[in-house]
């Protein structure tokens, strides 16, 4: 035995420090972290998130109701109303009884008053649903809700079945979403829409000078 180890002297020796180094490691990392969660704790200038500010940050912000000037029903008696467009549980969208796109006309209300930053417009993403429908062009947007008189702006949407931002950045209770033009279709007088989306936050001081 004494043999061996008087052989194996560096080989055992470097065994020693490395179990040695792997324990004053270990010992070592958990000290450190030890101590700098004591640090955390004790000063005073370290602030965690209040929950209340996520109100103010840009978030989907869902109407609680709608009116339309009108909206299809098919023989099976599914009902494409407006508020599929933003009902995140129907796919069905919102269709016209047929009018073309003339004259149509869509009222989004909220629960309270919103900062509207942008909204998406997304017409049926399915190509048979696209194809057999007329898509809206050209549109308004109406804003009553303000310090001073309604506001108005005009938009466009592409014929085609991508996602189009809009940019808003108005304070509002109601939004009025009126087709001017639209796109037509041969063999069709069904104007539709699959979703709408708004997206904004609470109203705050900073943001009450942009109704």
């Amino acid at each position: 035995m004494k043999k061996f180890i008087k052989s194996n002297q560096m080989i055992l020796i470097n065994i020693f420090f490395l179990i040695g180094g792997f324990y004053i490691g270990w010992f070592g990392y958990d000290a450190y972290w030890e101590y700098q969660f004591l640090t955390l704790e004790e000063d005073e200038e370290y602030t965690f998130i209040d929950s209340e500010e996520n109100e103010y940050m840009l978030r989907r912000i869902e109407p609680s109701d709608c009116d339309s000037s009108s909206h299809f029903i098919d023989q099976a008696n599914k009902i494409y109303s407006c508020n599929n467009l933003f009902d995140t549980y129907y796919s069905e969208g919102w269709k016209s009884v047929g009018n073309d796109c003339s004259n149509e006309s869509i009222t989004f209300y909220f629960d309270k008053t919103y900062y509207i930053e942008f909204m998406t417009v997304q017409n049926f993403i399915d190509t048979s649903e696209f194809n057999s429908m007329d898509k809206i062009n050209d549109f308004r947007l109406s804003f009553p809700y303000g310090q001073n008189e309604s506001v108005q702006e005009t938009h466009y949407l592409v014929n085609d079945n991508f996602e189009q931002w809009k940019d808003i950045n108005k304070v509002v209770d109601e939004i009025t979403f009126e087709i001017i033009s639209y796109y037509d279709t041969p063999g069709t007088n069904i104007c539709g829409l699959q979703e709408i989306t708004f997206y904004g936050k609470d109203v705050d001081e900073t943001t009450k000078g942009n109704s």
